[in-house]
């Protein structure tokens, strides 16, 4: 069993915290097992979605700055999940495009997250997950700073579904 911290209800930051922390350990080991690093599923997930992004496009989906999917691309590509092109308008800008094994990997990807997802949200009834997604969602908006919509100005936030909608 578990050691419980010494924490009270009112140690919201705490608790969110070590929330966090432990399930990205979990989700850690798991994207470990695949070649991949923390974060990058995020970037896969967009390649899914819309292949041949550009490494701007995909910053501001992910809601990072450039530099940082810059070196998540490479890391990528060094991993064999991705590849870079020229863009064919301005060649300072590349696209990235999933390998073979970056689209074999991704659905391989998503089950073993869900199964996670699973694992975490068991001791919830289906209200309470679908009531506790809705309030993160909620603190997640509330968390965005203040000068704008999002991290990136686009005014853009995920939905519940992991996907974005427009504000």
């Amino acid at each position: 069993m578990a050691v419980r911290p010494a924490v009270s209800l009112g140690d919201f930051s705490t608790l969110f915290a070590l929330a966090g922390r432990s399930t990205r350990l979990r989700s850690e080991r798991l994207l470990n097992d695949f070649g991949l690093h923390v974060g990058q599923q995020f970037f896969m997930r967009c390649l899914w979605e819309q292949d041949g992004s550009t490494v701007g496009d995909l910053a501001r989906r992910v809601r990072v700055e450039a530099p940082t999917a810059t070196q998540a691309v490479k890391r990528m590509e060094a991993a064999g999940m991705v590849r870079r092109t020229p863009d064919e308008q301005d060649a300072r800008r590349s696209r990235v495009w999933l390998t073979p094994l970056g689209r074999r990997t991704w659905p391989l990807v998503t089950a073993a997250l869900a199964e996670l997802e699973r694992d975490l949200l068991a001791p919830f009834t289906q209200s309470e997950r679908e009531q506790f997604m809705s309030l993160l969602l909620r603190l997640y908006e509330t968390s965005l700073p203040a000068d704008g919509p999002g991290a990136d100005g686009t005014g853009t936030r995920p939905d519940a579904t992991g996907g974005s909608r427009a504000d």
